[in-house]
């Protein structure tokens, strides 16, 4: 194996390992958004997506994280924000 085709499969190699932390949530698909909710209880950090057909999608999140939130339109491949929250730093409980 040549030095570039190495360098190219190291670079392949991260790029997948990026992709494979990317989780999808198939089930959310189609579903109509009633409300979002970020939860920073000292104990029990967590998202909730809230469906309008009474069903919810919660993801947990650890302690010692940085969390910020933007809304954004996309058109043409370019976004623009629309709205950005204040980062939100956990305690590291």
């Amino acid at each position: 194996m040549t030095k570039l085709s190495r360098k190219k499969d190291t670079q392949t190699a991260r790029r997948d390992a990026t992709y494979a932390r990317l989780v999808k949530f198939p089930q959310a698909r189609g579903r109509t958004v009633e409300k979002v909710e970020l939860s920073l209880d000292s104990d029990f950090h967590c998202i909730s997506i809230r469906f309008k057909d009474n069903t919810d999608l919660t993801v947990v999140i650890d302690t010692a994280l940085t969390f910020r939130a933007e809304y954004s339109k996309w058109k043409a491949g370019n976004q623009t924000v629309l709205k950005r929250w204040p980062v939100i730093r956990s305690n590291g409980d």
